[in-house]
């Protein structure tokens, strides 16, 4: 029992030891010049801080180019086809990958609260009616 215990107090010891060596105390003096080094070794490129070059640009004939949503006519959902995205009834005038297309759903609104003389409405719930609505692109 009392050579596992000497054994057993060795090896701590020594992990010990051998911790507090390879602990070393940083600063930032040493973490800069770390950091410096690591910097020096990486590959430099000629547009890293000149942001992009000629052909990265993409030019006139680049995809993905912004547009707004314009009503073509109106149609009902079951009639909308590739125009079959449905869209916010706010949507016209919006931003748009142009050459997307879709319809513009409109809205109805129907009272839910009378007056006590029933003159005029407190509430009103508004909805999506897929009826009718608009077919719409992106141009």
């Amino acid at each position: 029992m009392k050579i596992k215990k000497k054994l057993l107090a060795t090896v701590l010891l020594g992990c010990v030891l051998s911790g507090s060596a390879l602990a070393d105390k940083v600063t930032y003096d040493k973490a800069v010049a770390d950091s410096k080094a690591y910097q020096d070794s990486l590959p430099h490129y000629e547009n890293e801080r000149s942001g992009l070059g000629p052909d990265e640009t993409g030019g006139e004939n680049s995809a993905n180019k912004m547009g707004k949503w314009v009503k073509l006519g109106s149609s009902t959902m079951l009639n909308a086809g590739q125009y079959a995205s449905v869209l916010a009834p706010s949507a016209t005038g919006k931003s748009c990958l142009k050459g997307e297309k879709g319809f513009i759903a409109s809205t109805r609104s129907k009272c839910v609260q009378w007056n006590s003389g029933g003159s005029f409405c407190y509430k009103y719930e508004t909805s999506l009616s897929m009826d009718n609505g608009f077919k719409a692109e992106c141009r």
